[in-house]
C-alpha cells in the first residue's frame, strides 16, 4: 500500500515535538510529563511504517540526549555502552505498532487485542533498555538476574503507565482528527 507522505511527515513531526517536549523534561520546572519515547515509536510503526522514519526518530531521540547532557548538565549516568540497547528496544515498539496496524488494524474491536500487543511490546522493551542498562552498562558490579529483577518490577509499572497514556492520546487524537476530517484518514491510505 502506498502511503500520503504529507500524513507521515505530519505524524513524524507530532511525535517528534511531544518527544522533545516529554524526553528534554522542560516542562519540568512547572510539571513532570512522562516520557513518550515508547509511545511515540509505537505510534509511528502503527501509522508511518517506513523504515527511515523509525531511523529518523531514534536520531532526534539520540540528538535530544546528547543535548541536554552535553549543553544542559542533565547527568549522564544513563550514558553507557549499553545505550545503543535502546536499539531493539525502540524498534521492538516500532515492530509492535507495525504488526498492529498490518494484522489487527483501526478497528474499534482490536483494541483489547492491540492494547495486550502495547503491553506485551513495552515489557519486552523494558527487557532491552533495562536489562541492557543493568547488565552491559558498567554501573553495576557483578549483576545477577536476582538483582535485575526488584528493578524490572521498580521500573516496569511506571514506564507501561507513562506508554500506555500517551498511546491513549494519540489514539484519542487520531479518533478526533479522523471524525472531524474523515478524508484525512482515507487520504493517508492512498
Amino acid at each position: 500500500m502506498v502511503r500520503n507522505s504529507r500524513f507521515d511527515l505530519a505524524v513524524f513531526g507530532i511525535l517528534a515535538l511531544v518527544m522533545l517536549v516529554t524526553r528534554t523534561h522542560s516542562l519540568s520546572n512547572v510539571m513532570h510529563l512522562p516520557d513518550t519515547s515508547l509511545a511515540s515509536f509505537f505510534a509511528l510503526g502503527f501509522l508511518v511504517r517506513r523504515g527511515i522514519a523509525f531511523a529518523a526518530l531514534f536520531a532526534l531521540a539520540y540528538a535530544i540526549d546528547v543535548t541536554v547532557i552535553g549543553w544542559f548538565g542533565q547527568s549522564d549516568f544513563c550514558f553507557t555502552p549499553a545505550y545503543w540497547m535502546l536499539v531493539p528496544a525502540y524498534g521492538t515498539m516500532w515492530l509492535a505498532g507495525r504488526f498492529g496496524a498490518e494484522k489487527l488494524g483501526e478497528r474499534a474491536s482490536a483494541l483489547p487485542a492491540i492494547t495486550v500487543l502495547l503491553v506485551a511490546a513495552t515489557f519486552v522493551s523494558q527487557l532491552f533498555s533495562s536489562g541492557g542498562f543493568y547488565f552491559l552498562g558498567g554501573r553495576f558490579e557483578d549483576p545477577t538476574l536476582a538483582g535485575f529483577m526488584p528493578r524490572l518490577g521498580r521500573y516496569f509499572p511506571s514506564t507501561l503507565y507513562a506508554t500506555l497514556l500517551w498511546t491513549a492520546a494519540a489514539a484519542g487524537v487520531l479518533a478526533l482528527l479522523s471524525m472531524a476530517r474523515p478524508q484525512l484518514r482515507a487520504d493517508s491510505r492512498k
